[in-house]
């Protein structure tokens, strides 16, 4: 059925998974939908019972004033299309191998987990509730089952109540028309994992071969992994930070071959770290080891950093690079040039420390509020190349002063949320002041 939007709201153990990122699936990139965000936490009421994790995934297909109108709302061949991606990194604790760790659909109200129909007009929510594990008891929750699953006996959080379907004369009530299959994650157990390091699975951790044959995985993708794709997916864990097939893993694999670390030592947890895009060309002000980037389109980059090797392929859709160096070179300042957007980017230490990353504008810059229209709040976002003091002033359509911020920016974007409950409906103009940065853009008050 054709869509138009949908409110997910979904609980893991965040003592032994954690979540990344969430991207948005297959269905809204194919179909151009404007809106996806995340957030951690439930923004609700749940008190102490609230699982450790959570996250909530909303997407729009279509917003006021948006980039661009979307060009479909359902499959179009109705196969199944993958809604959302969420990326975990599961806990190398070993007292955790073997377990299977649930992921799973929560509700806390009546607009959890439901899905809007393309006008808007109708919200589809949960019939059943199933387990993926078949193992365990496989139907959840049946809400057309009254007599084993009767709405006094429901269980705590599970599917949309009853008393949110009401039927009112001239309103339409909410559907229950989709299947919740709740999954999880399958730790592997500890002895079943090939030596790290052995990427090509001949029983010789860290040679030269496994670090060549890993490096074509980044430029040319899981195609590379012929022998036991499982099995070598496992093995390039060689910084046994519990992550697979990183960037970092490759530094600290290269490490090891030259004679530079040890196998199998434990390395430092993530490093926070600034990167800067300036209209394609890439930064860092601290040495990294190696980067790995995916590009939009079919692109051929540039190389800036010196002593370091450039590979990259097109695998179809997007261009996928990976600056790294055999010797164990590093690189700091400019590295690369692609001239497209970028997708994603990874990179890791000359130690072998994935990087967390945090983009820093290149210039100063105001974007327009959102929403606009708006009624009676709206956000105003701008970016900061460098932490700096800054003012924001809204005026009326007569240039008197309505409102004023003032304070000290971080590196980045920063947002500010103006309530504009005591003004009237109208035309407004808010200007950004800072150092050397002046700008100015209009918005609308619509009660």
């Amino acid at each position: 059925m054709e869509m138009g939007g949908y409110d997910l709201l979904i609980a893991y153990d965040a003592s032994v998974v954690g979540l990344i990122s969430a991207e948005p699936g297959q269905l809204l990139d194919d179909c151009n939908w404007e809106y996806f965000e995340y957030r951690f936490g439930p923004f609700g009421n749940c008190g102490n019972g609230c699982p450790s994790g959570m996250v909530r995934l909303v997407a729009i297909a279509e917003i006021n004033n948006g980039l661009n109108h979307p060009d479909c709302f359902a499959p179009p061949d109705f196969d199944r299309y993958e809604l959302a991606t969420l990326k975990f990194l599961v806990s190398n604790d070993r007292t955790f191998n073997c377990q299977y760790v649930p992921i799973y659909f929560y509700w806390l109200d009546c607009g959890d987990n439901g899905i809007s129909s393309k006008s808007g007009d109708t919200l589809f929510v949960d019939r059943l509730v199933l387990n993926y594990d078949t193992s365990v008891e496989y139907v959840i929750w049946d809400e057309d089952d009254d007599v084993n699953y009767p709405e006094d006996n429901r269980l705590p959080n599970v599917g949309v109540p009853d008393e949110c379907l009401v039927n009112e004369p001239g309103k339409p009530v909410p559907i229950r028309a989709i299947d919740f299959w709740n999954g999880g994650i399958d730790i592997i157990c500890s002895d079943s994992i090939d030596a790290p390091g052995d990427i090509n699975l001949n029983g010789l951790p860290n040679e030269i071969a496994d670090a060549v044959l890993f490096s074509n995985y980044f430029v040319y993708g899981m195609g590379v992994f012929t022998v036991n794709a499982a099995g070598q997916i496992a093995a390039t864990d060689v910084n046994q930070d519990g992550l697979t097939l990183s960037v970092a893993d490759l530094v600290y694999q290269i490490r090891v071959i030259v004679g530079d670390a040890l196998p199998y030592a434990k390395v430092a947890s993530a490093v926070a770290l600034n990167y800067y895009n300036n209209n394609g060309t890439l930064a860092v002000n601290t040495e990294m080891g190696a980067a790995f980037v995916v590009a939009q389109g079919n692109v051929v980059p540039e190389l800036q950093a010196e002593q370091m090797e450039l590979l990259y392929n097109f695998d179809g859709e997007n261009t996928r690079i990976l600056v790294w160096s055999q010797a164990g070179y590093s690189f700091s300042g400019e590295f690369l040039t692609v001239p497209s957007d970028i997708i994603s980017i990874e990179m890791a230490t000359r130690e072998g420390a994935p990087a967390k990353l945090n983009e820093v504008p290149a210039t100063f810059g105001l974007a327009q509020n959102y929403p606009n229209p708006f009624n009676p709040t709206t956000s105003i976002t701008f970016s900061l190349p460098t932490a700096s003091e800054y003012t924001l002033t809204i005026y009326n359509v007569t240039g008197q002063v309505v409102a004023t911020f003032a304070g000290n920016g971080n590196i980045g974007d920063n947002t500010v949320v103006w309530d504009a409950n005591d003004q009237a409906s109208g035309i407004y103009f808010y200007r950004l002041n800072s150092e050397t940065f002046s700008a100015t853009k209009k918005m609308v008050l619509l009660k």
